[in-house]
């Protein structure tokens, strides 16, 4: 395989890599904030939920005590017809305890309010929040697909290219180029500097480095990198 195929494919890729930072962390920020406001909105619906239930529950306490008032008034009005004091006191037994469930339903109530006016002002925070974050974000998302505009027929020209050289190169060769460009900060193809790695600057064996100046295919045994001459 001659080594210029890695040489235009690297070019490609290193073009690809332009692209891509053109962009700069634009599509990870659109991602975090997208994030973001999806557990913004999904902590809302939670708290109306619970803002839901608080009121379910402080309607069926206000309820209850309507109906145990009713109860203890009417005991009230069965004491003046007591005629013994096993009646008289079976009903004031009844009325305690009536007002013991009356004083649980009220302070259940306390801590409805509390917990609604907690919940109330943060589901107010979130939804302001949410406001704030959508406008940013609207406002990054323009500036992506803007971007993404103005360089999608180059990069698909890119793509097209590069998947035709990559059809040109033995599929080992380009498992090994893959893991290198991976390791190696997107740079698997490097040209010789004298006798040395233009990547790593490591020096070759002359019998090595005279080969790469005849074309033929090699890898810097210090980087990994494929090394080529521009001379050829």
């Amino acid at each position: 395989m001659s080594v210029k195929y890695l040489v235009e494919l690297q070019d490609i890729d290193t073009q690809l890599e332009d692209l891509n930072s053109l962009l700069g962390n634009l599509p990870k920020m659109v991602e975090e904030l997208n994030k973001k406001e999806n557990d913004l909105l999904g902590r809302i619906e939670e708290n109306k939920i619970k803002l839901k239930n608080i009121n379910l529950n402080t309607n069926k306490s206000e309820t209850s005590n309507s109906q145990i008032d009713e109860k203890i008034n009417k005991l009230t009005d069965q004491l003046f017809l007591v005629t013994n004091n096993k009646q008289y006191d079976a009903l004031t037994s009844e009325i305690e305890h009536l007002q013991d469930q009356k004083s649980n339903h009220e302070t259940d109530l306390l801590t409805y309010i509390e917990e609604k006016d907690i919940i109330e002002k943060e589901i107010d925070d979130d939804e302001k929040l949410c406001e704030e974050l959508k406008e940013d974000l609207n406002n990054r998302r323009v500036k992506l697909e803007k971007a993404m505009s103005e360089t999608a027929e180059e990069k698909e020209a890119l793509e097209k290219s590069r998947n035709e050289k990559v059809s040109e190169i033995d599929e080992n060769i380009i498992q090994i180029y893959t893991k290198v460009i991976s390791a190696r900060s997107g740079v698997a193809v490097v040209s010789l500097s004298g006798d040395s790695c233009g990547g790593c600057g490591a020096a070759l064996p002359p019998q090595k480095a005279s080969e790469v100046r005849s074309g033929e295919p090699h890898r810097c045994d210090s980087c990994g990198r494929f090394l080529y001459s521009k001379k050829n």
